[in-house]
C-alpha cells in the first residue's frame, strides 16, 4: 500500500515537471514576458503578492463570498430535490427552470444580477445558481434510483425512518452528490471569480485577474490564475473529506 502511494507521488511529480518543462519551452519560443511568461516568472511574482496585506485580503474574500454561495447552493440543491421526490407535482414545477438555469450562460446572469445587486457581493449569487441545479439534478436523481426491493425489506422489517435514511437513501445518494459537489466546486469558483472581472468588488481575486490585463501584466495574470486553481482544487478535498467523514 505504501510502495503503491510513494509511486503514484512520483508519477504525479513527475507529470507536473513535464507539463512545467513545456511551459519554459513555450515561453521561450514566445520570448516576450507580455505575451506568454516562463513559470520561474510566475513564481517570483508568487512570491513577492505573498508579501502584501491586499493579497491576503482579496483572496479572503474571495474565498468567503464563493463559499457562501457553494453552501446554500448545496444545501438548497438538496432540500429541493427531497422535496421533488415526495410531491411530484413540485418536481415539475421546478425541473424546467433547474435545466434553463443549468444552460444560461453564466455572464447573462452576471450582467443581469448587476442590476439588482451589489457588485460586491455578486460572486455570492453567481456561485448559488451555478451550483443549485448541479446540486439538485444529481441528488434527485440519486434518490429516483434508490432500490425499491430494500424499501419494501424496509417496511417489512419495520426498520425506523432513521436508519432507512442512513443505509439506504444516503448510500444511494452518495455516489451522485461526490460527483455533483467535485463539479460544482470548480464551477463556483470560475463562475464566482467572473463574476469578480464584470463587477470589480474592492478586493477579490477577479479584481486582480482584471487589473493584471489593463496593465498587461501577464506573470501577475498567471499568478492569481494558479492561485485561484490551487484554491479549487484545497476547496474540493477539503469539502469531500468532511462529507465521507460526517456525513457518509
Amino acid at each position: 500500500m505504501m510502495k503503491s502511494t510513494t509511486k503514484n507521488n512520483y508519477k504525479n511529480l513527475f507529470v507536473i515537471f513535464f507539463w512545467l518543462v513545456v511551459w519554459q519551452l513555450i515561453s521561450m519560443i514566445f520570448k516576450e514576458e507580455i505575451l506568454f511568461v516562463s513559470p520561474f516568472k510566475v513564481f517570483m511574482t508568487t512570491f513577492e503578492n505573498l508579501k502584501e496585506y491586499e493579497f491576503y485580503k482579496s483572496i479572503f474574500s474571495t474565498l468567503y463570498k464563493i463559499l457562501i454561495g457553494f453552501s446554500f447552493g448545496t444545501v438548497i440543491g438538496i432540500v429541493f430535490a427531497i422535496i421533488s421526490y415526495n410531491f411530484k407535482v413540485f418536481k415539475e414545477l421546478i425541473y424546467i427552470p433547474m435545466l434553463a438555469i443549468k444552460s444560461i450562460p453564466v455572464v447573462s446572469f452576471i450582467v443581469l444580477l448587476l442590476f439588482f445587486v451589489d457588485s460586491k457581493n455578486l460572486s455570492i449569487y453567481i456561485s448559488f445558481i451555478m451550483v443549485l441545479p448541479i446540486i439538485y439534478l444529481n441528488v434527485y436523481k440519486g434518490l429516483y434510483n434508490v432500490d425499491r426491493n430494500l424499501l419494501n425489506m424496509a417496511v417489512i422489517y419495520r426498520v425506523n425512518n432513521k436508519k432507512k435514511i442512513k443505509y439506504i437513501y444516503i448510500d444511494a445518494v452518495k455516489p451522485f452528490l461526490e460527483s455533483a459537489m467535485t463539479i460544482s466546486i470548480g464551477l463556483a469558483f470560475k463562475s464566482g471569480i467572473a463574476a469578480e472581472v464584470i463587477g470589480l468588488p474592492k478586493f477579490g481575486i477577479g479584481t486582480m485577474i482584471y487589473n493584471s490585463k489593463v496593465y498587461l501584466d501577464t506573470a501577475n495574470l498567471f499568478s492569481y490564475t494558479i492561485v485561484a486553481v490551487v484554491l479549487s482544487f484545497i476547496c474540493e478535498k477539503l469539502i469531500l473529506k468532511l462529507l465521507r467523514r460526517f456525513v457518509f
